[in-house]
């Protein structure tokens, strides 16, 4: 079964990606309309850099998903060797 925290990182992930096209389509239809290329320039370049941080963002978010579900995966192990249960002795 899938994690909380791994379910709603992927929720993230779609919509990053949503958000991504739907700015560059955005930009496809202001080109359509006319508007000057110097401007739709400026709004490509940032929708690359949103794309690259949104990369970054995810990349740094997957590593730490991982430490977690790893802690948990101890903290699991632990508690079913009675270390974790008040087994003091």
């Amino acid at each position: 079964m899938e994690s909380p925290i791994k379910k709603t990182q992927q929720e993230v992930r779609e919509a990053m990606i949503r958000f991504s096209g739907q700015f560059e389509d955005q930009i496809k239809i202001l080109r359509l309309m006319g508007r000057d290329e110097t401007e739709l320039l400026a709004l490509t370049k940032g929708a690359m850099a949103m794309k690259d941080a949104a990369g970054i963002y995810l990349a740094w978010s997957s590593h730490y998903v991982e430490q977690i579900n790893k802690s948990e995966e101890l903290d699991m192990d632990e508690a079913s060797e009675g270390v974790l249960g008040g087994n003091d002795g």
